[in-house]
């Protein structure tokens, strides 16, 4: 038994309780949130900026910008002058959003960053509430400096579930591994935008502490069910370290068992020497694992 939920921090955390409650607790699998950041060196940003660009607005812009993957905070050099590429490339028609209630808590979200100290919008987007109560949505892109960002971080550090991404624009020099340490907990994912001659080690290496999927050149939005991929990461990000996408996602809800010296008649199929339905198989020699070494006598 156990049971899996993606949604919100709160609503998620209630849930874990409450399964860690039970008589008989369960593992409680969650997808709580995540900001998913972006980080651009300059020279990735000189090298090319316009398919930045372009790439930046199709991943908020998707799906209305409900993909819990969708980045949420981009850092980049201050000077990186694509303000008129990415308002261009964010320029799209309205999207639904999935229900009322969304609509209305992006719609508060929005407004609350958007008045945030130093914000400024390079896309301003847009949101109608029709007469249903349904919202419609196009992307909106606001950046703000570094220098306005650090002395209030929590402002804008949390989840925007829609079509809204917040560049840092960020001075030369700045030590991004230390910004991703000291200001993120736990992601989905973390992209690295680089060019060739780009020492990312640090930040590479910081990545993958603070988040279940690394990726480069890329945008995070969009999964593949295959072996390779993870869809999880640390806390708050998940409650478990494991991947809701993927073939290992079966892992969430099966329980391991090993037979010892069993005879081949009482192993199931698949674990049997002569393999009926050829599945993969490990198999170690037989006897006692070497790494013990010589057993005394």
């Amino acid at each position: 038994k156990s049971a899996s939920f993606t949604g919100s921090l709160r609503a998620g955390r209630l849930l874990a309780d409450i399964a860690a409650a039970r008589p008989a607790p369960i593992p409680f699998y969650g997808e709580l949130g995540s900001v998913n950041p972006v980080f651009a060196t300059p020279a990735a940003i000189a090298e090319r900026g316009p398919e930045f660009a372009a790439g930046l607005a199709a991943s908020v812009g998707g799906s209305a910008g409900q993909l819990c993957t969708k980045p949420g905070l981009v850092f980049l050099p201050a000077d990186h002058g694509l303000d008129k590429e990415i308002s261009a490339a964010a320029a799209a028609e309205e999207q639904r959003m999935l229900d009322p209630r969304i609509a209305d808590g992006y719609l508060h979200r929005r407004e609350a960053i958007l008045s945030a100290a130093g914000v400024r919008l390079v896309a301003p987007g847009s949101v109608r509430i029709d007469e249903d109560g349904q919202g419609w949505v196009t992307p909106t892109i606001a950046a703000v400096p570094l220098a306005d960002f650090r002395p209030h971080p929590d402002a804008l550090l949390g989840e925007c579930f829609g079509p809204l991404t917040i560049l840092v624009e960020s001075p030369e020099g700045t030590d991004y591994a230390d910004l991703l340490d000291t200001l993120f907990e736990g992601e989905l994912t973390v992209a690295v935008h680089r060019a060739d001659g780009d020492d990312v080690t640090a930040l590479v290496r910081t990545a993958a502490r603070r988040a279940g999927r690394v990726l480069f050149d890329g945008w995070p939005t969009g999964v593949a069910v295959t072996p390779a991929m993870q869809h999880g990461g640390p806390w708050p990000a998940t409650t478990s370290g494991g991947t809701s996408v993927g073939t290992a996602a079966i892992k969430r809800f099966v329980r391991a068992v090993a037979y010892q010296n069993a005879p081949a008649e009482a192993l199931p199929p698949a674990l049997r020497d002569d393999n009926p339905w050829r599945v993969p198989q490990a198999v170690a020699p037989a006897g006692e694992s070497a790494a013990w070494g010589d057993r005394a006598v």
